[in-house]
């Protein structure tokens, strides 16, 4: 009898349980419908995006007209959001994206082109999407007061795994008005490795406010326009490498104590040069190769150089502590790309042990390393 009762109590237990999880799906679900449930929506989203190895989150104010249509061609709806330098009108057939800096507009046919363009009515996609997960990955955190309305905050973990013993996740978190159903804030997270191979993390918060619906003078966004003074961006015009075989610029570089450093001292040896940028995520993958081949190459002559034209010392430091960073960093004068030219974040020119270039490489790649590799061992043994 006392078995039968224990068994009657887990059971009890088991659906209590799934029962209050399969209502955190249900939370998410009325919020995604509640959204859809309008003709149209206007609002104001606040959307800020960092990586790790950024010091401070870039931010951006979006004011975005919404309209919520079910028909083919317009399941993902029509929007025109105005952020602070560009404008993104999309009108179920393309993404007119305009830069009002330069006067310039790209068209685009998917209707997500980064975190400015994910409308409301992408995150309700999202819900309902993530509501079908196992409940055990959908997870109700403390309830919160914002702006004087209670709010349920919602989590929810797509992946969490390891992989090359480093953790690769993306969550979610939903902080719903209980009210309204709406929104308040919408915060992601995630960390994984990129296509060439680094590993990053990344944080997108939006922040809503603002909210009006179902406006009788709502636009027509079905047809998305471009005005007749914007412009086709310029192609840019590829920038040549120095040859194999050109004796290497002398730079004028500071280490971060502020001396003066001299290329040509290091004469005799094999010297790589990393030109980098703060900000850049491929740089952050780029140093974490040139520690590799730092600790595999420095006892036979290797010196890894890391030239930073842009950024200022204070923030190289941070990087570097950030990142373990073993290898030699300076600062330069933006100048040095007409020395060394190259088109992009990072760029490489290896030395050889005559001062020459041996070769240079653009940008930060999956199978860069194995080149580096190659390329070295031919030149040192």
């Amino acid at each position: 009898m006392i078995l039968n009762l224990n068994k009657s109590l887990l059971l009890l237990s088991f659906f209590s349980l799934f029962g209050t999880l399969d209502g955190r799906a249900q939370i998410i679900q009325k919020s995604a419908q509640k959204i859809k449930s309008y003709k149209n929506l206007s609002y104001t989203d606040v959307v800020s995006t960092k990586f790790h190895f950024q010091d401070d989150f870039s931010t951006d104010t979006l004011v975005t007209q919404l309209s919520i249509i079910s028909n083919e061609p317009f399941a993902e709806g029509c929007y025109l959001i105005k952020g602070r330098s560009n404008s993104y009108t999309f009108d179920g057939n393309k993404l007119v994206n305009l830069n009002h800096r330069d006067s310039t507009y790209v068209l685009e046919k998917e209707s997500i082109e980064g975190q400015n363009t994910r409308s409301l009515l992408y995150w309700a996609n999202n819900m309902d999407d993530l509501s079908k997960l196992p409940p055990t990955k959908i997870r109700q955190l403390h309830d919160t007061l914002i702006n004087n309305a209670y709010c349920t905050n919602i989590q929810i973990t797509r992946s969490d795994t390891i992989v090359d013993n480093k953790r690769q996740y993306q969550a979610t978190n939903f902080i719903i008005d209980k009210k309204s159903n709406l929104p308040i804030h919408i915060i992601r997270k995630m960390q994984g490795n990129a296509s060439d191979g680094s590993n990053f993390q990344f944080i997108e918060t939006h922040s809503y406010s603002n909210y009006r619906f179902n406006r009788k003078d709502f636009p027509d966004l079905t047809l998305a326009t471009i005005p007749t003074y914007f412009r086709v961006p310029p192609k840019n015009i590829p920038v040549v490498f120095l040859p194999n075989g050109t004796p290497a610029p002398s730079i004028k570089a500071f280490d971060l104590s502020g001396k003066a450093f001299e290329l040509e001292k290091l004469k005799g040896k094999l010297v790589l040069i990393n030109f980098s940028l703060i900000g850049c995520p491929h740089c952050v993958g780029a140093a974490q190769m040139l520690n590799r081949l730092n600790e595999k190459y420095k006892e036979k002559g290797l010196v890894i150089l890391n030239i930073y034209p842009i950024d200022q010392k204070d923030a190289i430091i941070r990087f570097d502590n950030r990142e373990n960073v073993k290898t030699l960093s300076l600062t330069s004068e933006k100048a040095v790309q007409q020395a060394y030219p190259f088109d992009g974040y990072p760029s490489f020119y290896l030395l050889d042990k005559n001062g020459s270039v041996a070769q240079s490489y653009k940008g930060f790649y999956k199978d860069l390393e194995l080149a580096l590799t190659e390329k070295i061992d031919s030149i040192v043994r």
